[in-house]
């Protein structure tokens, strides 16, 4: 063909292509037209040419001006105070919990809409934290599976019947806060919220069970500052913690405000890896500075020190580092930058186990290029390793083989439902570990901070859970790519705010979802980030890549109520590092160790003694089989306590009311399964335990 011709020939394919794509856009406006006139005759509004989801309907939606997940430190003026880990001795902590102006709308289109304008008034109050259903508004819902809401089409949630909460309270910044950063920390909200402050939108969060942060500074102004609140009780979110569990709604942990200065400790985190002989240690540290002042940083000092039990320091300089350094820190092309930004060797440190919780503090101290001090942040830390025996595959902690004897805990009680205060938690605590349970898994969302404190303190080895549970629709949402991002924060932002803990052993993905791809790639992110603790999660069974794989619905596959006999098929999946079963039989064990499939990683039974009424069952002949068979590490029974809420009855005799008892439309009746009562009192099971799992056997 004539070049010339094909030239001519392409062009004119172009140009009729553009003109058919012109006339194409024409007759569809006028369509569109012609249609909008039609609705305009016939009384109604017109279809919008764009389609505006609300935020909570839509997955791609998280957070909005949410700031990056952090470790949990609070910001001190000196060294001595930071010693302590004691927010209550910081200037630089303002709490807002307490009474703050309320009102419920049963339906988001009855709610208040201007009401962030302004100062309200003639509202109710209602404590904060707590879930409003327990202070007497709606009704709390007990569901174990499948959502309390229909129809069930996510990520779109009820308009006739989803209670919107409206809040709000006034605060003044303290002077001595001027020119600082000031961030607002909500500690978790159920289950979607959105904040105003002096009438300016702020933000917008997700995720039930773990904080928000937001960067409030901008927004602030000199004495009387309002800040207000709207919280929805289901949202797309709510698709994501479908948790055997109370219903329940509303600001449920606590809220408080932080001041760091504009050149601050953003966050940072610490690892410790033991020599051969679990004797020494290299202690290396990342931190993350944030430079917030709008000016580049010339001069001044980060420097790190330990300090052991008596508050002597450990290394014999204090190591330090130009925050010039640190903040233009170069980035490899190839490989990654080295963890240990700052790295010392320690030796023989007093170790951290359950049976010896040895605890040192870390001190991070940030000065000006004058050597003034402008903060100074901290944490415990905790000297161990965690890793499995070459030979049977046992959990091994700083080298001694050591059985998870575990239990499931709920945030839970009978009169405050999941708004725990500090000595709630700390009782359970207690509680455990008098028991001689030396393990809780977070069933099934992360904790509030203090917990972990307090299980560094106590010795109890935590899988931390992240907030995820599908049940409802099983692994339909980690198959969808609109979700992926979603995924990925219920595990990252635990994990980046748990890791410095010395407690937690084993993070967990979440619990009851199925699997797909969103879930190996948050399997993928934590073993980059943290190569210190392996990767739990239970829905992750079968490899169909390999030989002998049974898929779901074929010959040969068991019941999809089936929690323990589906044995490995061929394999469970790559990216978890335990193999993980619920409700085992007395003969489970011996079904999967036997198969020939190669598999040589630990077998731990996240759920099994299912403790529903006079139950416990078989505990004793578990734990001979747990003891004496190689790779299987323990278990962790449901529950811990009964989930009873306290309600009065027609004569005003309080009573323990249980699901289907507040007239729920959708409920279970599986509260009444714990080894405590729901206040706390044993039951005769937990008895059977704190023999069971006594440390020594006569």
């Amino acid at each position: 063909m004539d070049k010339n011709i094909y030239q001519v020939t392409s062009k004119k394919k172009t140009m009729i292509r553009q003109l058919a794509c012109v006339f194409c856009l024409a007759i569809a406006s006028q369509n569109l037209s012609a249609q909008t006139v039609t609705e305009e005759k016939a009384g109604i509004s017109p279809t919008p040419a764009i389609y505006q989801p609300e935020l909570w309907e839509d997955p791609q939606v998280t957070s909005i001006n949410r700031d990056l997940s952090r470790a949990t430190a609070y910001s001190f003026e000196t060294v001595a105070d930071a010693l302590t880990c004691d927010r209550s001795r910081s200037s630089r902590v303002l709490m807002l919990n307490g009474d703050w102006d309320f009102k419920l709308a049963l339906k988001p289109a009855d709610a208040p809409t201007d009401f962030y304008k302004s100062k309200v008034s003639g509202w109710d109050k209602i404590e904060v934290p707590s879930n409003w259903e327990m202070k007497g508004y709606d009704k709390p819902i007990y569901k174990s599976a499948v959502y309390p809401f229909r129809p069930v089409n996510p990520p779109y949630v009820p308009r006739d019947y989803n209670a919107m909460g409206s809040y709000q309270r006034s605060f003044s910044v303290p002077e001595k806060w001027d020119g600082m950063n000031i961030t607002l920390h909500f500690g978790g909200v159920s289950s979607a919220f959105k904040v105003w402050v002096n009438g300016k939108f702020l933000d917008y969060g997700e995720d039930s069970c773990l904080p928000s942060e937001f960067n409030v500074t901008p927004y602030l102004q000199k004495g009387e500052n309002i800040v207000s609140v709207q919280v929805i009780r289901w949202s797309d979110a709510s698709y994501l913690e479908d948790q055997d569990q109370w219903r329940l709604s509303g600001i449920q942990r606590e809220v408080m405000l932080l001041a760091e200065p504009k050149l601050r400790i953003a966050d940072f985190f610490y690892q410790t890896k033991l020599d051969k002989n679990y004797q020494d240690a290299t202690f290396s540290l990342r931190p993350r500075v944030e430079n917030l002042t709008g000016d580049t940083v010339k001069g001044g000092t980060l420097k790190v020190q330990l300090y052991d039990a008596n508050n002597q320091p450990v290394f014999q300089e204090t190591m330090s580092k130009p925050l010039e350094d640190i903040i233009n820190e170069s980035y490899p092309r190839l490989d990654n930058v080295k963890f240990g930004m700052f790295e010392v060797q320690v030796k023989n440190p007093a170790k951290w186990s359950d049976e010896e919780p040895n605890l040192y503090t870390l001190v991070i101290t940030l000065e000006d290029q004058s050597g003034i001090i402008q903060e100074v942040k901290s944490c415990r830390v905790g000297f161990r390793s965690i890793e499995f025996s070459k030979t049977d595959s046992k959990l091994l902690i700083i080298g001694k083989v050591t059985y998870l004897y575990g239990v499931n805990r709920h945030d839970h009680d009978p009169a405050k439902g999941k708004a725990l205060s500090r000595d709630d938690i700390r009782r359970d605590v207690q509680q455990l570990k008098q028991f001689n349970f030396n393990c809780i898994r977070t069933s099934h969302y992360p904790n509030d901070p203090y917990f972990y404190d307090l299980c560094d303190q106590y010795g109890i080895l935590v899988m931390d859970v992240a907030n995820y549970e599908t049940h409802g629709v099983g692994s339909l949402l980690s198959n969808d790519t609109r979700w992926t991002a979603a995924f990925m924060e219920r595990v990252d932002r635990m994990v980046l705010r748990d890791k410095n803990h010395p407690s937690v052993i084993i993070w967990s993905l979440g619990n009851e979802a199925g699997r797909g791809p969103n879930n190996a790639a948050m399997a993928g992110w934590v073993h980059d980030f943290d190569i210190t603790r392996p990767v739990h999660y239970e829905p992750a069974q079968g490899s169909p890549k390999l030989e002998g794989y049974i898929a779901p619905g074929d010959p040969g596959y068991p019941s999809l109520k089936d929690h323990s006999h589906r044995l490995q098929d061929p394999l469970d999946q790559y990216y978890v590092d335990i193999v993980s079963r619920m409700y085992p039989g007395l003969f489970t064990s011996d079904l999967l160790l036997s198969q020939k499939n190669g598999d040589r990683r630990p077998v731990f039974y996240c759920e099994y003694a299912h403790s529903m009424g006079n139950s416990t069952g078989n505990l004793k002949e578990f734990w001979d089989q747990f003891r004496s068979k190689e790779r299987i590490i323990g278990g962790c029974i449901w529950e811990f306590k009964d989930q009873g809420l306290y309600k009065n009855d027609a004569k005003g005799k309080r009573f323990l009311a249980f699901g289907g008892d507040f007239g729920e439309k959708y409920f279970d009746d599986l509260t009444i399964k714990g080894i405590v009562q729901a206040d706390g009192t044993p039951h005769p099971a937990i008895y059977e335990c704190k023999r069971v799992f006594q440390p020594i056997e006569c």
